[in-house]
């Protein structure tokens, strides 16, 4: 019987970490058991803009090779199986060819054919333009995967439609982010010297919300993998233990954004909800 599985679909190495890490460990480890999913992360880039925490980590010319062996670090501590490169570019997923973008997540989708696919909800956590094209190339994906006459790759077998049960966007509670005020300043991340401020939604909005207690360590390990994307400041760096204790780190939060079998319950606990093949949550 084919195991149930989980896709991931974001723009850069460590978009996993933060708000997924522990959801991606969690059904990983399930399926190490022999009792659960598999787990798939499909990144768009390799992190070629990104910053350097410390200049001993990196330069500018081996940045995408070192934020490669970080995101494989990752998925080897979260359990999941090797990342799935797209091969774009970071900074540019708004200006390259979106018809192929979307046609290399229709392919991966029909390949790896999972129930339920998270990616960005359409705001991308802050505004990150990435991060919103990941949003769009995934969400038009899943649509365009059932569709037979979309992308119909020769030979058929090797591309058949398959429908993804249940996508859900990952996002940020609206208290969580209003506890990250820097004195009087909202949270943001800086782009190009200006403020892009986070998106926090109110409780009403999140339709699920996954305890992953049992997997902060290996979530703080994965973080942590990302070595030039953690400043030596970070909590996660300086205060570990403290981070792993707060309920922002051992909840993660999303929205059901389309199912195949409806909403089974007022605020969900397991993404697998109402999927015959679900492990226990």
């Amino acid at each position: 019987m084919h195991k149930p599985t989980l896709m991931a679909v974001f723009a850069h190495p460590d978009d996993e970490a933060f708000g997924t890490g522990g959801t991606l460990a969690k059904y990983a480890r399930r399926h190490s058991d022999g009792a659960g999913c598999d787990v798939y992360l499909v990144t768009a880039t390799r992190g070629e803009a990104g910053g350097i925490a410390s200049p001993d980590l990196a330069n500018a010319a081996n940045l995408p090779d070192v934020r490669e062996r970080e995101l494989r670090c990752a998925c080897q501590v979260y359990g999941i199986h090797p990342p799935r490169f797209l091969g774009y570019v970071d900074g540019q997923l708004a200006t390259v060819h979106q018809g192929q973008a979307v046609a290399k997540v229709v392919r991966l989708i029909r390949e790896l054919r999972p129930q339920v696919l998270i990616t960005f909800g359409p705001d991308g956590i802050y505004g990150h333009y990435d991060h919103i094209a990941a949003h769009r190339w995934a969400t038009i994906a899943v649509e365009l995967a059932a569709d037979p006459d979309c992308f119909p790759d020769r030979p058929a077998d090797a591309c058949r439609p398959h429908r993804v049960s249940k996508l859900y966007f990952r996002v940020l509670p609206q208290e969580q982010v209003a506890g990250m005020f820097e004195g009087d300043k909202p949270a943001a991340a800086m782009m190009d010297g200006v403020p892009f401020y986070l998106v926090g939604y109110p409780r009403h909005e999140i339709t699920t919300v996954i305890d992953v207690s049992d997997h902060v360590e290996a979530k703080m390990r994965g973080i942590r993998c990302h070595a030039t994307q953690v400043r030596p400041d970070s909590p996660f760096v300086k205060a570990p233990d403290e981070a792993m204790r707060q309920p922002w780190f051992r909840h993660e939060h999303y929205i059901l954004a389309r199912s195949t079998v409806g909403r089974q319950e007022a605020v969900e606990t397991d993404l697998f909800a109402g999927l015959r093949e679900a492990p226990s949550a």
